[in-house]
């Protein structure tokens, strides 16, 4: 069932026989209403319609437990929206510490899997085991030494309470569990005392109503840095990890460091990347950008993407991977596990941190190690230090790098990159042929925005003013909201990379533009037939090469 689709009426109607079926859903709805607030309206599939919502005031659920209110009706004097998570409520304070202290006693012998759905189902499999529902009323007053338990009567009304409390601190992370279950989300931020934000994709940034002192807050990421093996503290107060699901977070400790205390970010990972098609419907990208790099990628081409942090580089990266073929062999290099690529043939790989020089593995240790695996393709994940000089060796031998790169424009890109700590030398830099900009822009609904704001193509370097030449192909035009193509005859790869690859003279340039015309109109047809999945855009660009250009659009056509 689509959410957009359906009357404003089916949506109420829904939300209400959730109501029927949900006491802390009906208290919560009712609570909300009596204040003059209007019901919400129940979604069942988030979509992209949805990101042209001005006053959202939706509900969705994303567990069997869990539902999300998004609203603009709750006043807020700094303009967020409101994220609230309705979930069941905490049982007695008392219950839910005998249950901790039997669990404590009965678990010894229980070995804790790594794999966190394995971990889930052994806690679930004990809750379901030990905690027995009983219709009468229990005193757990009377209950004097909880660690000889070896089954706790629980009153039936305080069972499903207990039952999802219990999972969440024993299995999940805890406070942050139901934010981390919400596939929604990008970002979650603990700023310090006061509530946690969080960015929503389809409705940006957005105010929760989960409050965290200070010592709560302490807390918590010490709790969290058990579970991903990492020590914080005043000595270690900065770390940088990946939670048990595959987050990855970031946690400055201590009020010495932050005025406002302790805070952490936590960065959400889809399982499955946003596709191309996804970028285009959004309009990140434009359909003549896509259709240059789906070129580029086709014949081998460095690249990097640049912009500043949150700006959507490794979503690019990662929905641009596609367009590179199928039967090529990619090694990624990353710090912490971000990409996600639909090739088989494909080596991932992170760094190790040990705190050890001697057993610690870099960057710069897997890049070099990739040049030994004859890789089509080498992906970086962050290019920050000496691994920049080992990537432009890589080009230089013949094997093509992408990656993303923090920098802004094309001056601070060559500053970067000539500078320490990465000092690769001006005369080097043409070994990067394109560099794409990207940026979070306002748009012109007046909501922040992913833009790619310039590609552009390193030509060379020029000895008599000891510059780096490059071409501007495409420019995004903030007044319009608009692309601007330089046109037909402005791309110096075309003549000088493209058209000795493919055997071509100079008097079929030409035909290189009329390409670039078609494969853009075929990114048009597949998002006007809603070709959306990653993997299915993959497939879709793959049996494209196989069968040609001309032959794929005409049975996207007949689809």
């Amino acid at each position: 069932m689509n959410g957009v689709n359906i009357s404003k009426n089916q949506k109420s109607n829904l939300l209400r026989q959730k109501m029927s079926q949900c006491s802390y859903l009906k208290n919560y709805m009712d609570n909300f209403q009596s204040r003059g607030n209007p019901l919400p309206n129940f979604v069942d599939t988030m979509s992209e319609e949805h990101r042209e919502m001005k006053d959202p005031n939706i509900v969705y659920q994303i567990s069997d437990d869990i539902f999300i209110h998004i609203n603009s009706h709750v006043a807020s004097d700094d303009g967020y929206n409101e994220y609230v998570i309705i979930e069941p409520d905490e049982p007695d304070s008392q219950l839910l510490e005998l249950a901790d202290k039997m669990f404590a006693s009965n678990s010894k012998d229980l070995i804790a899997p790594e794999e966190i759905t394995e971990k889930y189902n052994m806690i679930d499999e004990y809750a379901k085991k030990y905690f027995i529902p009983v219709k009468s009323n229990v005193n757990y007053t009377k209950i004097k030494n909880p660690y000889e338990l070896k089954k706790l009567n629980v009153n039936v009304r305080d069972l499903s309470s207990l039952h999802y409390h219990f999972l969440r601190r024993r299995a999940g992370l805890g406070i942050l569990e139901p934010f981390l279950k919400d596939p929604n989300l990008e970002d979650i931020s603990i700023v310090g005392a006061g509530n946690l934000y969080v960015i929503h994709k389809m409705f940006g940034a957005l105010k929760s109503s989960v409050f965290l002192s200070g010592a709560n807050i302490d807390e918590l990421v010490i709790n969290l840095s058990e579970q991903f093996g990492k020590t914080i503290s005043h000595s270690r107060p900065i770390v940088d990890a990946t939670l048990p699901e595959g987050s990855r977070i970031n946690i400055v400790y201590g009020k010495d460091i932050s005025r406002k205390g302790t805070n952490a970010t936590i960065r959400r990972f889809s399982s499955t990347p946003l596709s191309i098609t996804q970028l285009l419907k959004s309009k990140t990208w434009s359909y003549e950008q896509a259709a240059y790099m789906w070129m580029m990628l086709d014949e081998g081409v460095s690249i990097f993407i640049n912009g500043e942090t949150a700006s959507g580089k490794t979503t690019s990266l990662m929905a641009l991977a596609p367009f590179i073929p199928s039967n090529w062999k990619i090694c990624s290099i990353e710090d912490t596990p971000e990409i996600t690529l639909p090739h088989v043939n494909w080596l991932n790989e992170t760094t190790r941190d040990t705190g050890n020089e001697s057993t610690s593995v870099t960057l710069f240790d897997l890049l070099k190690a990739a040049l030994r695996q004859r890789p089509n393709y080498i992906l970086v994940g962050e290019i920050r230090g000496a691994e920049g000089s080992t990537a432009f060796q890589a080009m230089q031998t013949g094997h093509p790098v992408i990656s993303t790169f923090h920098s802004h424009n094309m001056t601070s890109l060559i500053q970067r990159l000539t500078n320490e700590p990465i000092n690769i030398p001006k005369t080097h830099i043409e070994n990067l042929n394109i560099a794409i900009f990207q940026s979070s822009v306002l748009g012109p609904d007046g909501k922040r925005a992913r833009r790619v704001t310039s590609i552009n193509e390193i030509v060379g370097y020029n000895s008599k003013n000891d510059g780096i030449m490059f071409v501007t192909l495409f420019e995004w035009d903030s007044s319009t909201d608009t692309v601007k193509f330089r046109g037909k005859g402005s791309s110096t790869f075309f003549t000088q990379k493209l058209l000795p690859m493919r055997g071509l003279g100079k008097k079929d340039e030409m035909k290189l533009y009329d390409e670039l015309t078609l494969r853009s109109n075929i990114l048009k047809k597949m998002v006007e037939k809603k070709v959306f999945n990653f993997y299915e855009v993959f497939e879709s660009i793959s049996y494209c090469k196989k069968i040609g250009l001309e032959e794929f659009m005409n049975k996207l056509e007949m689809r």
